[in-house]
């Protein structure tokens, strides 16, 4: 028998029912509203992310996974490249951002002072980071990769 969650179903998800989780480091908060974990998601992984002022990402690609950035507030610089450095852009409050799968690169918030918060999605059912910088794997991220 498919759980309850499989079955097509339109499902709100509300602050309180998200799986907050910090993200890459402990500057970062990951609030997960759609994955295979918290609705049953077979394709689809989207959350709110937090960053502190000043902090950014691991070198890193997420795999298969196509990722949509939607700035709610702040701003924010992205590298990407072979290395995950060689090419930037800035972005702003309502700029969205394109990351191709497999693309390496790096988020940063680019404000010494404001919160970055985005809207990430990507069309895989959990969080997939693959990390190339030298520094742990990842598994002991919360939810790990995969």
């Amino acid at each position: 028998m498919v759980p309850a969650y499989h079955r097509a179903m339109a499902t709100r998800i509300r602050p309180a029912d998200r799986q907050t989780t910090v993200g890459q480091h402990a500057g970062m908060e990951r609030s997960i509203a759609i994955s295979r974990p918290t609705v049953g998601a077979d394709q689809l992984y989207t959350a709110v992310v937090s960053t502190a002022p000043g902090e950014k990402t691991r070198i890193h690609h997420h795999g298969d996974c196509e990722t949509s950035i939607y700035i709610l507030s702040g701003t924010a610089r992205y590298t990407w490249g072979p290395t995950g450095t060689e090419h930037e852009m800035g972005a702003g409050t309502g700029d969205v951002i394109y990351i191709p799968a497999g693309e390496i690169h790096v988020e940063e918030n680019a404000s010494a002072a404001e919160p970055l918060v985005v809207v990430l999605t990507r069309n895989c059912p959990d969080s997939h980071v693959v990390y190339l910088d030298g520094g742990p794997d990842g598994s002991d991220d919360v939810p790990a990769p995969c």
